[in-house]
This record gives C-alpha cells, structure tokens and sequence, in this order.
C-alpha cells in the first residue's frame, strides 16, 4: 500500500550557507596553519604576531564551527489526516525525525524580529500543545511568512 501523499511539504534549508561558509574557514585555516608550519613565519612580521593571529582564528573559528553545523535544515510534512512529521538534519548527526499527532498543534506562528544587522526579519513557529516550538521558516519578506502560516493554519485546521 502507497503512503499517502502530503498535504504540505515545508523544507528550510538556510542552514547549508552557514555549513558551507564555515567549510571555507575552516579549510583556509587549516592550509594556513599547514603553510606556517612548513614555511615558517614571514619575515614581514614577527613570529609571535603570525602565530598568535592563527591562534585567535582557531579559538574564535572551532566555537563558532560548533555552532554553525549545529544548525538543522528542517523538512515539515502535514498528512492529510492532520498529523505533522518534523524532520531536522545537521551535516554530522543522523536525522531527527518527530511525529505529532493531529490536534497536537496549538499555533503556527510568524514572529518578527532583527537579523544581527538590525534589519527586520520575521520567523514562522510551530507551537505544540505540550509547549514545544520548531522554527519551520524564515526570511526577509513578512507576506511570504505570513502566506506560509496561513496555508498551515488551514491544513491543520486552526483558527
């Protein structure tokens, strides 16, 4: 028997910038700290300087790696007998998957807030009757965020 087919299919996959941004870093800081090895320091500049600077590149570089690859693309697929199934993957980790029975939704959610430049941004939550909440999207455009919670509300069928 074929499964049936989703109502709504959500897939938020921002977070790959981050892990391909800190894939970069983390490569040129390694080819860095690989040439200064080999080559020593350049006469530039003091050695102290040039291996303090990759230094303070690792120790800002591996928590904010560990930061940046905790980030979960996420896929939301509503059934059409209202029941919700969340799946969140990060690149080194096994995906999460988190089934919700229908009627197990209290809201959907579209927050606005700041990006770190200050700029508006909004996010759209799903709210669970037990209090948990998953960011499912998010964005510049509130019309878009807005459409999104709408087509949800009406799947799941909240007010």
């Amino acid at each position: 028997m074929q499964a049936a087919a989703p109502l709504i299919d959500i897939r938020n996959r921002t977070a790959i910038a981050a892990w391909v941004f800190m894939a970069i870093w983390l490569g040129m800081l390694v080819l860095f700290t690989w040439l200064l090895a080999r080559d020593g320091p350049h006469p530039s500049q003091p050695a102290w300087v040039q291996r303090g600077a990759i230094g303070l590149f690792w120790l800002m570089g591996v928590p904010v790696a560990g930061y940046m690859f905790g980030l979960p693309c996420t896929r939301l697929v509503v059934l059409p007998d209202g029941a919700v199934r969340l799946a969140r993957r990060t690149p080194f980790t096994t995906r999460d998957i988190e089934t919700h029975a229908p009627g197990s939704i209290a809201a959907i959610e579209v927050r606005a807030g700041k990006d770190d430049e200050g700029d508006p941004y909004w996010r759209t939550f799903m709210v669970a009757r037990d209090g948990r909440e998953r960011m499912l999207r998010e964005g510049r455009a509130p019309a878009e965020q807005e459409a999104l919670a709408a087509r949800l509300r009406a799947a799941l069928g909240l007010a």
